[in-house]
């Protein structure tokens, strides 16, 4: 069971690198199709109006950005970025969403 914590431990952090990577890429190349706004409005726009809920959270190794996967039941999901300054932006958006396999953190079972 160790061993498969750690393999999808390492597969969520491989994710998180490739989103990050992903964020920044587009952030730079196609900063003028970005939202950027305060992350209480942000949130508050996916929750009412796409139904997304938070999926996963990542810190960099820096600790000065954030990024963050909400996804919806049918499907949507949006990656957003928040930095240090409190600016939070959607760096990514679509469909198709699915969910990998839940994991037991309990070593004990």
């Amino acid at each position: 069971m160790r061993s498969n914590i750690r393999v999808i431990s390492k597969f969520s952090t491989s994710v998180l690198a490739a989103l990050a990577i992903l964020a920044a890429t587009t952030f730079s190349s196609q900063a003028q199709y970005r939202k950027c706004g305060k992350r209480a409005s942000m949130i508050k726009v996916l929750i009412e109006k796409y139904n997304e809920t938070p999926r996963a959270l990542g810190l960099s190794s820096a600790n000065k950005i954030a990024m963050e996967i909400y996804a919806s039941k049918k499907g949507s999901w949006t990656v957003m970025m928040t930095m240090t300054n409190g600016m939070t932006c959607i760096m990514a958006a679509g469909h198709s969403w699915q969910e990998g396999p839940k994991v037991n953190d309990d070593p004990q079972t």
